[in-house]
């Protein structure tokens, strides 16, 4: 009896760490997303500044070409962070189910550690009264 106390309580004790990897996990997860969208609000800056550039005077066909080339690169930076803020979204989201499960398994041996304990300590108690 006191094996298996001890078993459930080891399991309890690791379901806490994983729990807590977890959360550390979805902490660096969401500062990366954070990091992502300001990159997008920094990439929809430059693209707005270099669209409102443009005045009334004759374009240049290197500078056309140049601003065309900026704004076709920061586009393509742009999908590739929208990309990757939605890959960390959805990893974020997998997290928070791991965290839920771990929790619910650590509540579970916990449980079970009561209810042994509780077993144990009337078995005891039996046998002292006999």
């Amino acid at each position: 009896m006191q094996k298996k106390i001890k078993r459930f309580q080891r399991l309890a004790t690791v379901r806490k760490k994983d729990v807590s990897k977890e959360i550390n996990n979805s902490n660096l997860v969401q500062n990366e997303i954070i990091k992502n969208e300001s990159l997008i609000d920094q990439i929809n800056t430059i693209m707005e500044s270099s669209k409102n550039d443009s005045s009334n005077k004759i374009i240049h066909s290197g500078y056309f070409k140049n601003n065309a080339q900026l704004l076709t690169t920061l586009q393509s930076q742009k999908n590739i962070a929208s990309n990757r803020n939605k890959y960390l979204r959805e990893e974020k989201e997998i997290i928070r189910k791991k965290i839920i499960e771990n929790n619910f398994k650590k509540n579970k041996a916990e449980e079970k550690v009561k209810d042994y304990k509780r077993n144990y300590i009337s078995e005891l108690e039996n046998k002292n009264y006999q």
